[in-house]
């Protein structure tokens, strides 16, 4: 009989921590898809001297559970709104 070891992990067990070195903005939009991010900041760009501050983070690099703590306590907190785009359902980003 052979007993083979097994681990088990998730995606987000994977991921380093990272600080994004963001500032506090008065929006902020997360997403996983490069494309929403792409078009919130052309539509903010646009006419970005009438607008509030907009802050934009790709959820890819909010991985693990320090990066996420990090960032609220350094952007989002400071937010009037928050926008987050979580395709995939709720698995795909269980610590956000």
């Amino acid at each position: 009989m052979h007993i083979l070891t097994t681990t088990s992990a998730s995606l987000d067990d994977l991921a380093e921590p990272v600080d994004l070195r963001q500032t506090p903005a008065d929006v902020v939009a997360l997403s996983f898809t490069d494309s929403d991010l792409a078009g919130l900041a052309a539509a903010w760009q646009a006419d970005a001297d009438r607008l509030p501050s907009m802050r934009l983070a790709a959820l890819r690099d909010l991985r693990h559970p320090m990066s996420v703590d990090l960032w609220i306590d350094s952007v989002a907190r400071h937010a009037r709104v928050i926008l987050v785009r979580v395709l995939g359902g709720y698995d795909w980003w269980r610590y956000g």
